[in-house]
């Protein structure tokens, strides 16, 4: 009988990781960082030990206990005193270390709720993504932003190809989100089909990928999706789109006399690639830390390092330069030409929003530099309408709303069931539990 369990995306955003199992094979979509319903533990200023961040995820419950996915060295017990590996909770753990059949991991996109724990998987459990994802992660590990733990035995797919796991089969099938090489999955069991939406969007610049995978999920027997939307206040209007986002960016650069700052998540290379072009049209120069520059470079952007320009320069013609600055170096801002002609550009760059505790310091900085901030960004996830249109249009028996506070939000067509699943519980195909 084929099974499927979730660990991870059950009322929160993120940590997103759903098993399916049938015959001793098992298939792991996603493999997100814990991110637990009372709140991250290891979120700044949190530091975590080095060599021990799967170790100490595991002992507060930030990490999923699946046995014989996780790299045995990594795990509670290697290489510690007896008298931490004993009896109890110690030894339950340590335990998690024996194989458990043949395990395939399939990631749908490279942004830490969804990757962030690949690093610590077992070193002959393949881990699958779209080769543009793959790119994307190798281009961060080879500029010193790799994953924690070691990089995984990484599997290329390209879109439509179909990866066997005993009597199990995953199906790669592209989608738009924002970030190069996202996909859904179609896995494929004997008892039937289950639909993986990962992120997904219909407002990107590539909306044909999106509309692809509904129709290749048309029918499915369980349609697992991202619902991320759905606890979000109700906007007024259809989404923004990256259309919006580079007009509004423009409009910026135009109106704004003196150094422009921008705060742009650079794993959305896509964007990145057009503020570049943007910013050079309008006569100015966009400079990054030295570490994203480097990652960007490495995946075909013109990026030019903040470190490389004399600071004088930047006093001299403050509006002749836009500044990606470090995330949280907010004292660094103290040596920048700024003022209330200035402006602080935010499209989809860190702190993430206003949920983020990080923002109110953020903000404060901006009110005591006296510099306006300017919200541009678009989302990259579904609008509700786009969710429900989805799912109208796929009809699966089941829909089961993951990646969301609130999952109850999904009302599915008649006809269709919908699933909130609970964590670690075994659910058949048709979403019965066991």
């Amino acid at each position: 009988m084929s099974t499927v369990e979730f660990f991870g995306g059950l009322g929160v955003i993120g940590s997103s990781k759903i098993m399916v199992s049938h015959g001793g094979h098992r298939v792991l979509l996603d493999i997100g960082l814990d991110i637990p319903a009372g709140g991250d533990l290891f979120r700044a200023p949190v530091t975590p030990r080095p060599g021990r961040e799967l170790a100490d995820r595991l002992r507060v419950g930030a990490a999923p206990r699946i046995p014989g996915l996780f790299d045995p060295a990594l795990l509670p017990g290697s290489g510690e005193p007896a008298a931490l590996t004993g009896a109890g909770a110690e030894a339950e753990l340590a335990a998690l270390a024996e194989p458990v059949g043949e395990t395939a991991v399939f990631v749908s996109h490279p942004h830490l709720d969804h990757v962030g724990l690949a690093g610590f998987v077992r070193p002959d459990v393949p881990v699958h993504a779209h080769r543009d994802a793959v790119r994307l992660l190798t281009a961060l590990a080879d500029t010193g932003d790799g994953l924690p733990g070691h990089e995984p035995s990484w599997r290329p797919l390209d879109g439509g190809e179909v990866v066997h796991c005993g009597q199990i089969s995953v199906e790669c099938v592209p989608v738009d989100h924002d970030v190069p090489g996202a996909t859904g999955y179609l896995v494929r069991t004997p008892d039937g089909v289950l639909a993986y939406t990962g992120d997904i969007r219909f407002h990107g610049r590539h909306p044909d990928r999106s509309e692809s995978f509904v129709d290749r999920a048309a029918g499915c027997d369980l349609l697992v999706t991202e619902g991320t939307t759905l606890g979000w206040p109700v906007p007024d209007g259809p989404p923004r789109n990256e259309d919006d986002v580079v007009d509004s960016y423009r409009t910026l650069l135009r109106e704004t006399a003196g150094l422009m700052l921008l705060a742009l998540y650079p794993r959305d290379v896509e964007r990145a690639a057009e503020f570049v072009a943007c910013t050079e049209a309008a006569g100015r120069r966009l400079l990054w830390p030295a570490q994203v520059a480097a990652f960007l470079r490495r995946m075909g952007v013109a990026a030019e390092e903040f470190d490389a320009v004399p600071l004088a320069d930047l006093h001299a013609a403050p509006g002749d330069f836009v500044v990606a600055p470090e995330p949280y170096e907010f004292p660094a801002l103290l040596d920048l030409p700024l003022s209330a002609d200035s402006a602080y550009v935010h499209a989809n760059g860190e702190p993430l929003g206003a949920f983020d505790p990080r923002w109110s310091l953020l903000t404060g900085w901006l009110a005591t530099l006296s510099v306006p901030l300017h919200t541009i960004g678009c989302s990259g996830h579904a609008s509700p309408d786009d969710l429900h249109r989805m799912v109208q249009r796929i009809q699966p028996a089941t829909v089961a709303p993951i990646h969301t506070t609130e999952p109850t939000r999904l009302h599915p067509p008649i006809g269709t069931h919908r699933l909130v699943p609970s964590y670690a519980t075994r659910y058949t195909l048709t979403g019965d539990p066991l």
